[in-house]
């Protein structure tokens, strides 16, 4: 099984992967949280991307955009750093992306996305991924999206099997992705899978109704467990607490290494946190729930120290 690192704004940015890379294996390849093709590269985008800070990692850029000029005039941007390659971003549901037709705000518009990727197939001269949702509205536009994706020759197809309308609520529409297996068998498109993998049953549950599947993309799962694509592989970590220690704590250097004040890491490694809390089971860690809300609560970089340390 080919495994992959979800994009996730503001937290899978260099570091992640990094920390990610040393600590745990079976991650594969990993995608940059997505770049707005639109705008000039930020120093904060060049430095994510920079071969320097991404030595142990397969990255691919992820881009989101409604314009295939855009696309392309970035990539040759990114191939100044050695990227050969993009992922398009047709899956994002934020309120601000889909307002401008961008993400899965571009699934609504079925001919405005035919002629942009006929556009931008037309003219690329690099492979093109694509992560998308399965409609905007309803299920019901699945049929019609996969019309249009069959039509051009994608490096491979991340399907997300919600519509814009779900966000991250209801169950995966596991029948929509058979569906898109179905109806590009005969293309040589890979299709990999992303959505509510986080333990061993909901792996095991996939793979009873998808059997052929091949690649999976985890994003929230590897968040809340980092060792999940190591446990999916049959391989048991020695000494898994250490380890999660260890991986905490390169993170909380890096960023402390990264950003200029004490604030922003704070912010920062309280977001994680809220995830890796998931990685202390409740009936080995008593204190865990008191000491969450704690670090949710911590107001220095000081204090949550202290706490992660208690907790430890």
């Amino acid at each position: 099984m080919i495994f992959s690192l979800a994009p996730m704004e503001g937290i899978t940015g260099y570091i992640i992967r990094g920390a990610y890379a040393h600590h745990f294996n079976h991650i594969d390849k990993y995608y940059t949280p997505f770049i707005p093709a639109a705008k000039r590269m930020s120093s904060k985008i060049r430095r994510d991307i920079d071969p320097e800070n991404n030595k142990d990692c397969l990255l691919i850029p992820q881009l989101i955009s409604n314009n295939a000029e855009e696309i392309i005039h970035m990539q040759k941007q990114l191939q100044d750093y050695g990227y050969h390659q993009i992922n398009l971003n047709l899956g994002c549901p934020s309120g601000t992306v889909v307002s401008k037709k961008r993400g899965s705000g571009l699934l609504a518009y079925p001919k405005e996305l035919d002629a942009m990727l006929d556009e931008l197939f037309s003219k690329a001269t690099f492979p093109i991924s694509i992560k998308t949702r399965i409609g905007f509205s309803s299920p019901e536009e699945w049929e019609t999206l996969l019309d249009i994706y069959r039509k051009y020759p994608m490096s491979e197809l991340i399907i997300h099997p919600r519509t814009r309308a779900d966000l991250y609520g209801n169950h995966p529409n596991i029948e929509a992705y058979k569906m898109a297996k179905e109806a590009l068998r005969d293309t040589n498109i890979p299709v990999v899978y992303n959505g509510d993998i986080v333990d061993l049953e909901s792996y095991r549950n996939l793979l009873s109704s998808c059997p052929d599947v091949s690649e999976i993309m985890i994003g929230r799962g590897l968040l809340q467990n980092p060792a999940l694509t190591m446990e999916l592989s049959g391989e048991v970590l020695p000494h898994p607490m250490e380890t999660l220690r260890s991986f905490h704590d390169e993170i909380l250097e890096g960023y402390q290494a990264d950003f200029s004040g004490d604030k922003d890491v704070l912010m920062h490694m309280k977001q994680l946190f809220c995830y890796l809390a998931k990685s202390f089971p409740v009936e080995r860690y008593p204190d865990i729930q008191s000491l969450e809300k704690k670090i949710k609560k911590s107001q220095t970089l000081k204090e949550y120290k202290l706490l992660i340390s208690q907790l430890f």
